[in-house]
Parts: structure tokens; C-alpha cells; sequence
């Protein structure tokens, strides 16, 4: 399930799914149509073969016939069979086996004995004549060792009222692997003559006579094996159907199907090449679709992963455009952007009102913080009234006086930096030389050996208001290094612990890093902690845990970071320390003004 639970595998997957089954289904319907016609074809061409094999074999018997015909009325010959000598009667069996282009010719007399053999012996002859008595015309088959003998036998008739029989006149052709061989040129397939049950004669290896002989009885097309080649194979009979039983040789056609169906296997290998090829194509394809239409999504998902991790909700989509990207993916995306932007502007404003708001929740404590000075600076002034005022009061008179003007001008810039716009010059700046700076400034007058950087060195150039960002890190580490001092000063058990690990690691931590267009600035320290109760109030304004603080350091701080376009993130346990994260774009899209 999990490879169909992202949205690229659910199109890749389908994509893919569709171009195999569409290869599939026309590699199948090829296939078929291809195996079909070529089996058509083959069973097509065996029958044309048969038909011109058994033309031929009738052609060849009856131009055999006549010519025996034409050579038995010759009166030459009728006069030397009526002599009965066998000298006579031979130089013309002789000169007419040549003329008539016969394996053999052989005359017979009256009583059937032979008066005159050309081209076989003459038991074969005696064995092949017929009834000396018989006026019919006949054929026959017989099996010879050389192959199917075909004898041709016609009367030799004296002519009148009442023909005389004289003899006959008989002649015999081979059907052997010579004439196989031509009848093959002729057809383009492969042939074998047969009589009696036994093949004679073929164009293929003596040895594969034996598996063809029961083919000789078939009716229809059979099928044959003959060693790792299959042959389709048709019988055709040589002569009629009305010729006289055992009298009909046969002819054998056969077509190889392993030929034909060896070019088929070619067909089908480029077919199966070709369909691998496009699936392969068709995947590459579908994947790069898929990708157009996620990749918008992707940019999304991450914008708002980064969201949740910092809780920056102005963060926007990094979405470099492409003419291919899925236009309802980048429509989705641009929407996003259009989202943050007006969720920034809302903070803006909702800030706004909060300073506002909080500036007339605060003005009893406003009061409060100045009521106290005001109250030092005029006992000052009544010590000054005295006439008798020494030079050590006049000059603690005046001191106090001085302390608390400037703790009055102190709060009072701190209001205002709270309650008013802030105004940013922005300009390039060197992220960490201003944490290099803003330690140095925390701990002034004392040693900041506690404090260690972990500065990511190649960090750019930062477009960024450094004094104000100086200012805001400032605020963070001077908690810091407070909360550090107050777990050197604690003697409870927990605290003790806290310092023990305190006196083993830095007390505070700065870390710098940059990726993706942002820069972080994490600030860690091993001081108390800040109680659950106390972390939804850190960042309202005169809120804090401090004796000597004024509780708007923070406040301004966060107002710093947010004007710059950045956020501020704090997570704390009471007693092992805290951290805040600082969350800045390389360059801002624009400040607060």
C-alpha cells in the first residue's frame, strides 16, 4: 500500500499500467493476426502446390498416353510385332524408347511374350505387361528400386472389320528424386512419390521416408515430424479415383512450418524489442508527467513542513516555474503564496493592535516604573535644599539623581522602540560578526569565555538592519547569561546539578547555519530554564522574573525579528536550559516601515 500512497507513484503507476496493457493487448492482437495469416498462407500455398503437383501428374500420364498411342499405329511397328521375332521387333523398341523420352519401352506378342525391352530388364518387364488379350489403355504404379515406376500400356491393333491384337506396347517413366527435385523448383515445396505403402522417392534425407509413409493414406492435411523441423503435408494420388486399387501412386507435398513460423519468431522478437523499448519510454515519460503535476505539490509540502518546524506562517513556496509544470499545480501553489502573504499582513496589523492594546493595559505599570525614580530624584532635591548639606551627600544627591534620570530615559526609549513602528535600514551584513559583536556587548565588563559559536562558514552576505538585529541578539544573551549566573549562584539540588554540567559544557551556546534562502540563528544556554507557567507570558510586555529587569527585552526583540520578516522560536525545561531559535530570510522581502 505504501507505493501507491504518494500521488507521483498513484500517476507513475497508472501511466504505466495503461502503456503495458495498450502494448500488450496490440502485441497479442499482432500476434495473432500474424500467426493466423501465416498459417493461411501456409495451408493455402500446400493446396496450390497440391493442385499443380496432381496437374502435372495427370498431364505427364496422358502426354505419355498419346504418345504411346501415336507410336503403337505406326505400321513399321505393327508389321515387325506381327513378324513375332525378337530381332526384328528390338531396334525399334530401341529407337522409340528414345523418341518417345522414356525411362523404358518393352513389345509384346500375341501370347504376351516380350519381343522387344529398351531400358530395363526383362523380368522387371515381364512382371509390369498386361493381359496380352486386354484393348484398353492402362496405367499403373509400381515400386522400383530407383523409385515409382509409372507404366503406360495401350494395344497394338491391326485395323479392320474385326481388329486384330498384335502385342502391346508399354511404356514406363521413373518417378524418382530427379523429377522430386524439379517438381519442388516448381512448387517451392518439398515432395515425395509413394506406391503401395512405401515412399520411393523424395527431396528430403532417405532417413525420413520411414516417418512420412503414413501420411500416403491421409485425406486432409496432416502434420509430420521429420527430426526437429514440422511439415504440414497434403497426399495427392496420381491417377484418378476410379483407377484400379493399389494401381495409384502418391504424391507427397510438404511446406515447413518451423520455416515459416522461424520468421514469425522474428516478428515477434521485434515486436517484443519495440514493446520494451516504448515501455520503457512510455515509464520515463510518465514519470516526468507525474513530476509536473507533484513537484508544485512538493514545494508546498516542504513550505509548510518548514512551517510547522518554525512557525513562521508568512513562509512562502520556492517554485521555480517550467513551461511542463501541471498549470492547477503552480495555480495551487501561487494561491499558497497569496495565503502567507496576506496571513503576514494580518500579523502586522494584529501586532500593531497588540502594542497598541498593550500600551493601555500597561500604563499603571508605566506609572509605577516612573513614580519610583521620580520619588528618589525629589528626595535628592530636598537633601539638596538643605543649608547645611556636606559635599559626600551633595555628590550621592547628585549621583542618585543622575541614576535614575537615565533609568527614566531607559524606560522611556523602551516604550517607544515597544509602541512605535520600527524603522530598518537595510543593508548587507555579516551574520556572524554581528553574534561576535552582540556576545561581546552582553557580556561587557566581564568574561565571555562561557560563550562558544558554532558559525556556519559559509554563511552569504545577509541583507538585514545589523544594528537592530545586534540589539534584538543582544536582549537573548543577556537573559542568557543571567539565567547562566543564577545556576552558579544556586545551592538546591536540582540547581546544583544544572551547574555541574554547567562547570563541564559552555554555559551558552551560538550556532548559525543557512539553507534554502534562510539563515538560523540558535542560541543555547545551561541556565534555570524557564518555568511551564511562565512560557505564554515571556514575550508580553514588563513580564519578567528579574528583580533589576524591565520585562521589554524580549518584547522588542520579537518585534525586531518579525520586522525583519524572520521568527522567533523558544523551547525551555526548568532546570537543564534554553533555547531560542531565530529564523531569518537571506533577504527579506521587506521591512515593517
Amino acid at each position: 500500500m505504501r507505493a501507491t500512497s504518494s500521488l507521483t507513484n498513484r500517476v507513475f503507476l497508472a501511466c504505466t499500467l495503461l502503456a503495458m496493457l495498450s502494448l500488450g493487448f496490440a502485441f497479442y492482437f499482432v500476434d495473432e493476426r500474424a500467426s493466423s495469416e501465416v498459417e493461411a498462407d501456409l495451408r493455402r500455398g500446400l493446396l496450390e502446390a497440391g493442385t499443380l503437383v496432381a496437374q502435372y501428374g495427370a498431364t505427364r500420364t496422358d502426354h505419355f498416353t498419346r504418345l504411346a498411342r501415336v507410336v503403337a499405329d505406326l505400321p513399321k511397328l505393327k508389321a515387325a510385332v506381327e513378324t513375332g521375332d525378337p530381332p526384328t521387333v528390338q531396334p525399334l523398341a530401341d529407337q522409340y524408347r528414345v523418341e518417345v523420352n522414356a525411362d523404358l519401352l518393352v513389345l509384346t506378342g500375341r501370347g504376351g511374350a516380350v519381343l522387344g525391352a529398351s531400358g530395363a530388364d526383362a523380368a522387371t518387364i515381364a512382371a509390369a505387361a498386361q493381359d496380352p488379350k486386354s484393348a484398353e489403355e492402362i496405367s499403373t504404379f509400381t515400386p522400383h528400386g530407383r523409385g515409382v515406376l509409372e507404366l503406360v500400356s495401350v494395344p497394338v491393333l491391326l485395323e479392320g472389320d474385326l481388329p486384330d491384337i498384335l502385342g502391346r506396347l508399354t511404356v514406363g517413366v521413373f518417378l524418382d528424386d530427379r523429377l522430386a527435385a524439379e517438381f519442388k523448383r516448381l512448387t517451392g515445396s518439398e515432395i515425395a512419390f509413394g506406391a503401395q505403402g512405401h515412399i520411393l522417392a523424395s527431396t528430403l534425407p532417405p532417413d525420413a521416408r520411414a516417418t512420412l509413409a503414413p501420411a500416403m493414406g491421409a485425406s486432409a492435411i496432416a502434420s509430420v515430424a521429420v527430426g526437429d523441423e514440422e511439415f504440414l503435408v497434403l497426399a495427392r494420388p496420381l491417377l484418378p479415383a476410379d483407377a484400379a486399387p493399389g494401381a495409384s501412386g502418391v504424391a507427397l507435398v510438404l511446406r515447413s512450418r518451423t520455416d515459416h513460423l522461424r520468421f514469425l519468431s522474428t516478428i515477434r522478437t521485434g515486436l517484443a524489442g519495440a514493446m520494451i523499448v516504448t515501455l520503457l519510454l512510455a515509464t520515463i515519460l510518465s514519470y516526468g508527467v507525474a513530476r509536473t503535476m507533484t513537484r508544485p505539490l512538493a514545494a508546498i509540502t516542504t513550505a509548510m513542513r518548514e512551517i510547522a518546524a518554525t512557525g513562521d506562517l508568512t513562509r512562502k513556496v520556492a517554485l521555480k516555474s517550467r513551461a511542463w509544470d501541471d498549470e492547477d499545480a503552480r495555480l495551487l501553489a501561487s494561491t499558497f503564496n497569496t495565503l502567507t502573504e496576506s496571513i503576514a499582513r494580518f500579523q502586522r496589523e494584529a501586532a500593531q493592535k497588540d502594542r497598541l492594546s498593550a500600551l493601555g493595559r500597561l500604563s499603571t505599570v508605566i506609572a509605577h516604573e516612573i513614580r519610583n525614580p521620580l520619588m528618589i530624584i525629589r528626595a535628592s532635591l530636598s537633601t539638596l535644599r538643605d543649608d547645611f548639606v556636606t559635599s559626600s551627600e551633595l555628590r550621592d544627591a547628585v549621583s542618585d539623581i543622575d541614576d535614575e534620570t537615565r533609568r527614566l530615559n531607559r524606560i522611556v526609549t523602551e516604550v517607544l522602540d515597544f509602541a512605535r513602528p520600527i524603522r530598518f535600514e537595510l543593508a548587507e551584513a555579516d551574520v556572524n560578526q554581528v553574534c561576535r559583536a552582540s556576545a561581546e556587548a552582553a557580556w561587557a565588563g566581564s568574561p565571555s569565555s562561557s560563550v562558544t559559536f558554532d558559525l556556519d562558514p559559509a554563511m552569504p552576505p545577509v541583507v538585514t538592519d545589523a544594528e537592530r538585529l545586534r540589539t534584538a541578539l543582544v536582549n537573548v544573551l543577556t537573559n542568557a547569561r543571567h539565567a547562566v549566573l543564577a545556576v552558579a549562584r544556586a545551592d538546591t539540588g536540582t540547581d546544583r546539578r544544572a551547574r555541574t554540567a554547567t562547570m563541564d559544557e559552555p554555559g551558552v551556546r551560538v550556532q548559525t547555519r543557512a539553507a534554502n534562502g534562510r539563515i538560523v540563528i540558535a542560541i543555547r544556554d545551561r541556565g534555570t530554564g524557564i518555568a511551564p507557567e511562565d512560557m505564554a507570558h515571556i514575550f508580553d510586555p514588563y513580564f519578567t522574573t528579574r528583580r533589576a529587569g524591565t520585562g521589554l527585552g524580549l518584547p522588542i526583540t520579537k518585534n525586531i525579528i518579525e520586522g525583519l520578516g524572520g521568527t522567533i522560536v523558544v523551547s525551555s525545561r526548568r532546570g537543564e536550559g534554553t533555547e531560542i531559535r531565530i529564523d531569518l530570510p537571506q533577504t527579506p522581502a521587506g521591512a515593517q516601515a
